[in-house]
């Protein structure tokens, strides 16, 4: 049965909910408040104090392949990920320059690479994380439903735990 559905938000969330809603046949009206379709993840242009304007980005930065959903949603919709979006390597350090950078590299070696050259870490921290990302890895990066954050990252030392977990996954 045909419906029309209004669809409140034009985000990720929004514009997956009124793509589902037309390959299921439904008239779908989408409402944003903003000038810009996009939510969080859009280009905000903003005047430096030097007078001239910049895009900032003002929300999705790391749009990582672990999201396989939204990189499905943008295929759905013609977009091809490949060419809409940059592809960097990851790199998460501090202005002190502690952290980890993985090079681009074949997975796993790039993770190893980047793991056993990061910087302020100590070995144990290290193999902490070399120890899980194996598990993870092994187990095809999948895990019960009900396994939370805090259970998958137990063995992980509290170091490697707040300084590449917590920015990820804390509700602050």
């Amino acid at each position: 049965m045909r419906r029309r559905v209004a669809v409140v938000g034009a985000g990720w969330a929004g514009l997956a909910a009124a793509v589902a809603c037309v390959r299921n046949a439904h008239e779908v009206t989408l409402y944003e408040s903003a000038r810009v379709p996009g939510g969080r993840a859009r280009t905000l242009q903003v005047r430096m104090p030097g007078g001239e304007f910049a895009d900032l980005d003002n929300g999705q930065h790391i749009l990582i392949g672990a999201y396989l959903e939204t990189l499905r949603l943008m295929e759905q919709v013609g977009v091809a990920p490949e060419q809409a979006l940059l592809r960097l390597p990851l790199v998460l350090r501090h202005p002190d320059g502690d952290g980890i950078a993985l090079p681009l590299w074949p997975s796993p070696f790039d993770a190893a690479a980047g793991i056993v050259s990061a910087r302020g870490w100590t070995w144990r921290d290290k193999a902490s994380l070399l120890r899980a990302a194996a598990g993870w890895q092994l187990a095809g990066f999948r895990c019960a439903p009900e396994t939370t954050v805090a259970a998958l990252c137990a063995s992980l030392t509290p170091r490697i735990r707040e300084e590449l977990i917590a920015p990820f996954a804390s509700r602050r």
